[in-house]
């Protein structure tokens, strides 16, 4: 059973035993290998509540049966880190061009959507700053202002502190960045168990403690609920500090964000034996249902079936299977027998070809695991077929997410795969029993949790090509770009005009437009220019309701 024994304060106590006190509060009773949600206490409505009452239990299964790594085996790779004196050195953002250089100062208005910390751990730094800058440029495109700092000593209590201290709206991490790492004596089946929570870094009020002083948090009090969301670049390969496989994240990322790294708005939902009941997952709340293809007949789901489906563009695939930090397992139900995916397949042979995860299998996210199968869902070792994975959400321990209604209707909403794990975290309330912590406490997002399938689906301007000039007058133009590959795209294009709002400056200068136009059916839109001066021009799409990422500008001039 899972109730809180409550301490003098109120506050329930993450970590303590439990007994049972109250049958109608209890949200969660682990029995043996499933759980019951008593769907009344949870006290939020879902599609999948019935197959929520009662869940089959994920189990740790691997094709070689590989042990986990342990937090001893952690310290003996990192010590020498660990050890260094605590310092984290801010360092001086990179400039915008000049033409972009409005966005060189912080202002709410221009950055609505907050700031940004990107650690970036010192053995990788020097060799990843190039692409590192660029994706702060992205992200201040994007809305967010982001700001670089090296890691380059410190223990998580530290680095928590200094995040703290800089009240960010979330935090990338760049390589091999401590991770705290929680332990239990009461996980499933009784068994004592540890594993990094990125939840220490998420939850930035809440009082974790380290009762027997072993290195790992074994408690925390107070108000759990998350402020900041956490991603992490960390790398299968070099113990997380990578650099060429950072630097090949980077530039796919950058891609994507322009518009060349394909984007979809289809998805994939992919649910072993144990839980049919969970049909779509739930991801109807983020894209429309005739754009999901889901797979739950157990005759069906096996490796071969999910390899072929995990090889189309897609922008969300979710899997449920048994696994470790190294395979996937499908049960073939007529000969009794199992199928694996795992860590080579990925790397050496098919890179996956959707762009976002939520895996719904044990441990696959355990990043401090070499060759950690969830890296190769993101990362790309050179040569061969290119990974088109950008963020994937999953566990660093037996466990998952559940009640997926939480993480997808956020972003259905046009959050953030980032706010919306924050969202899907303040969904379970400011105290978590045993069961939530059994299933939840290893939740990690690999990745750029900033990125949703939105920001991908950018049109790509054509004519006027950067840098056009033009000595022709009337100064009539036709804009064409390339469409993005969804049904019913309309799209909006922006034209401005150097000193057409403010002598000597862009319109965005002064927070304003020149000349915006929506509802564009086709690719070529026909304008007369205002005069014999520099101008820029840039387009998006709209797909349903929703507007998505800008194009890059691109600029011109008229010479008469």
């Amino acid at each position: 059973m899972s109730t809180e024994k409550k301490p003098l304060n109120g506050s329930p106590v993450a970590g303590e035993k439990q007994s049972i006190t109250n049958l109608q509060t209890i949200r969660t009773q682990v029995l043996q290998d499933r759980t019951l949600f008593n769907m009344q206490a949870v006290g939020r409505n879902y599609k999948l509540a019935q197959a929520y009452k009662s869940v089959r239990n994920l189990k740790l299964m691997d094709q070689n049966n590989l042990a986990l790594k342990s937090f001893a085996d952690y310290l003996t790779i990192n010590k020498k880190f660990l050890d260094l004196l605590p310092l984290i050195e801010e360092k001086p953002r990179p400039s915008y061009p000049v033409n972009e250089a409005y966005l060189n100062t912080y202002s709410w208005l221009r950055h609505p959507r907050g700031k940004v910390l990107v650690l970036v751990h010192t053995d990788v730094y020097t060799a990843t700053k190039d692409k590192v800058e660029r994706y702060v440029l992205d992200l201040g495109r994007d809305g967010y202002w982001a700001t670089v700092h090296v890691v380059k000593g410190g223990k998580p209590s530290y680095i928590r502190n200094y995040i703290k201290g800089k009240n960010p709206v979330g935090v990338v991490m760049v390589g091999a960045i401590p991770p705290a790492w929680f332990e239990m004596s009461d996980d499933f089946y009784g068994a004592s168990t540890e594993f990094p929570c990125d939840l220490f870094y998420m939850d930035t009020n809440g009082t974790w403690t380290d009762s027997d002083a072993d290195g790992k948090y074994n408690a925390v009090t107070g108000d759990v609920i998350p402020e900041i969301w956490v991603g992490r670049i960390w790398t299968p390969t070099l113990n997380g500090n990578d650099p060429a496989l950072i630097n090949n994240y980077f530039d796919r990322n950058h891609l994507f964000r322009t518009g060349n790294l394909g984007h979809s708005r289809s998805a994939l939902a992919y649910v072993e034996d144990d839980w049919t009941g969970f049909d779509d997952c739930e991801m109807d709340l983020m894209t429309p249902a005739s754009y999901i293809t889901k797979y739950t007949n157990p005759d069906i789901t096996d490796a071969d079936l999910y390899k072929v489906e995990v090889n189309k563009t897609r922008s969300f695939v979710q899997l449920c299977s048994h696994s470790s930090p190294h395979s996937h397992s499908f049960r073939i139900p007529s000969t009794s027998s199992t199928e694996w995916i795992n860590t080579a397949y990925f790397r050496d042979e098919r890179a996956p070809n959707a762009h976002f995860y939520n895996l719904f299998c044990c441990s696959t996210a355990r990043f401090t695991e070499s060759d950690y199968l969830g890296g190769w869902y993101i990362f790309d070792k050179s040569g061969g077929e290119t990974n088109y994975g950008l963020t994937a959400v999953g566990s660093t321990k037996t466990g998952s997410m559940l009640f997926f209604a939480d993480f997808y209707d956020p972003i259905g909403k046009g959050k953030c795969i980032g706010d919306a794990m924050v969202d899907w975290w303040k969904a379970r309330g400011s105290d978590h029993d045993l069961g939530e912590r059994q299933w939840f406490y290893g939740m990690s997002i690999l990745g750029d949790p900033t990125l949703t399938w939105w920001k991908g689906a950018v049109p790509r301007p054509l004519e006027p090509a950067e840098g056009s000039v033009f000595h022709h007058f009337p100064r009539t133009m036709t804009f064409k770009w390339a469409p993005v590959n969804i049904p019913g795209a309309t799209y909006s294009i922006e034209i401005d005009a150097h000193g057409a709002v403010n002598a000597g400056q862009w319109a965005a200068q002064s927070f304003r437009s020149f000349a915006v136009y929506h509802g564009i059916t086709g690719t070529t839109f026909n304008h007369n220019f205002v005069g014999a001066q520099p101008g820029r021009w840039r387009v998006r799409a709209k797909i349903g309701d929703r507007y998505c990422a800008w194009s890059c500008w691109c600029y011109f001039r008229f010479t008469i």
